[in-house]
């Protein structure tokens, strides 16, 4: 009435199929803890990083349109220096000013001075012509 030894290696072949299958959902319920404990420790540094990012971005576009204007300003700083033309222009509609016995007539300013000439180009568009002051 005894067990046979197949009987015994059956039963013991079972029990040890469960705990080789529990050992291995514990190793797979540990990665899944320990990747999670690393997302969350990540999640706040990359949301971080996201908004450095957005700020970095929004800088550039600052930088560009700065260095444009410090452009604009060179060219009427040599302009000022080296086009006499200019410096009447400026005398004429800013300080009024005008050459002996002339009547002074006042009209629109002058406009936009382009730079290059991508913005000579622009200036067919006038929806693309930067706002003066």
């Amino acid at each position: 009435m005894g067990l046979s030894l197949e009987t015994v290696k059956m039963i013991k072949l079972k029990s040890l199929n469960i705990w080789i299958y529990f050992v291995q959902w514990t190793k797979f319920l540990i990665f899944c803890g320990l990747l999670a404990l690393l997302l969350s420790f990540f999640i706040p540094i990359i949301r971080k990083i996201d908004q450095l990012e957005k700020k970095k971005e929004l800088l550039s576009k600052e930088y560009a349109a700065e260095e444009l204007k410090n452009k604009e300003l060179s060219r009427k700083l040599d302009l000022l220096k080296h086009d006499p033309a200019f410096i009447e222009r400026i005398a004429r509609d800013r300080l009024n000013m005008g050459k002996p016995g002339e009547i002074i007539f006042r009209f629109d300013p002058y406009g936009y001075v382009p730079i290059s000439r991508k913005e000579i180009k622009q200036t067919k568009n006038p929806k693309s012509l930067p706002k003066q002051p």
